[in-house]
């Protein structure tokens, strides 16, 4: 026969251990002291590489900032470059035409002459 003791110690012993279970679930989770050290270290090393680069960024963006304004410069260059060389072939097609006509008119008056 089940006594109205034992059932009630048995549900104070299984509340007891949800209880339990809730209060450890509830808790912030706490690491030791050499686990934190370990993490204060690599926060700390992380941060020194990260002072490190940004140290490093004004010299970087000035770089950039010279390598734009070359690349600017070579654009600007290569563009009179073209400018001139379909001027040239432009001057080019003419001269062919200027010679042609020349010709032209020498083969005319040597015809001319000769008949």
């Amino acid at each position: 026969m089940v006594t109205v003791v034992g059932a009630q110690t048995r549900t104070a012993a299984k509340g007891g251990g949800v209880a339990r279970r809730r209060r450890t679930a509830a808790e912030p989770v706490r690491t030791s002291p050499p686990s934190r050290l370990l993490l204060e270290l690599a926060a700390k090393s992380e941060c020194e590489k990260l002072q490190t680069e940004a140290a490093t960024l004004p010299g970087i963006r000035a770089e950039l900032g010279a390598l734009r304004r070359r690349h600017s410069a070579a654009l600007e260059l290569m563009g009179e470059r073209d400018e001139e060389l379909e001027e040239l072939r432009a001057d080019i097609v003419d001269l062919k035409e200027m010679y042609r006509e020349q010709v032209n008119l020498l083969v005319n008056k040597v015809q001319r002459l000769s008949s």
